[in-house]
């Protein structure tokens, strides 16, 4: 025999475990990318850091960037296209951040960072376009 519910509730576009996984990510995302981008854009040490890499006129692009991103993988939530493409601008980011690293021969440890980050957001490009 049916439960009375059965038929009548709405499933999300993929299983509830997934829909847990892309939240917690999302929101690990868009928390970590606000704090990032609110430190490069006006905190000391990231300047700091960005005259190490030899980059100290693209700091403000990149705190812009991290914040827009940030907001964009929140808004994908509501919006996964939105989600997806901040998501993807961010990995990208990663990525490059990394080679800038890997250039400037960083100790791997602080590379652990921008890595995880960038996993993380190439995992929800793929959450966000689960359909």
């Amino acid at each position: 025999m049916r439960s009375p519910d059965q038929g009548h509730r709405a499933d999300p576009p993929y299983g509830d475990a997934l829909m847990l996984l892309l939240v917690t990510l999302a929101l690990a995302s868009g928390i970590a990318f606000a704090i990032y981008g609110w430190q490069t854009l006006f905190g000391m040490p990231p300047r700091g850091e960005y005259e190490r890499y030899g980059m100290p006129k693209v700091r403000r692009f990149v705190g812009a960037t991290q914040l827009l991103g940030s907001f964009g993988v929140i808004a994908g939530l509501a919006y996964r296209p939105i989600g997806a493409l901040a998501a993807a601008g961010l990995a990208v980011m990663m990525a490059l951040g990394l080679v800038v690293r890997f250039r400037i021969h960083d100790a791997p440890r602080l590379m652990v960072p921008a890595a995880t980050l960038g996993v993380i957001n190439a995992a929800l490009v793929a959450l966000f376009l689960i359909r």
